[in-house]
């Protein structure tokens, strides 16, 4: 009985070692592969931003070359721009 009990010693002690040069040899690959996954949502949500912004724009010229109140809108919001006998009120300045 004690030459079989040493044998089942030595055989979880060599699985022990293998599952942990097993392990040591692959954490750096899933350490990396959960950082690319990371990494590749990301970009994917960035993507999607990028191509809503397209949309918006495609849609902002497309209005630019229809809409002629639009170019007044963009003038006035952008530039500060007024109509003949309008004044500029700005409620944003502090008095002092």
């Amino acid at each position: 009985m004690d030459i079989s009990h040493f044998k089942l010693n030595r055989i979880i002690f060599a699985v022990v070692i293998i599952g942990v040069v097993v392990f040591f040899i692959y954490l750096p690959d899933y350490t990396r592969l959960k950082n690319l996954r990371k990494e590749n949502s990301r970009l994917k949500n960035e993507i999607k931003e990028l191509k809503e912004e397209i949309v918006e724009i495609e849609e902002n010229l497309n209005r630019l070359d229809k809409d002629p109140s639009f170019w007044e809108q963009l003038a006035r919001k952008h530039m500060k721009v007024l109509k003949k006998n309008e004044i500029l009120v700005d409620i944003n300045s502090q008095e002092e």
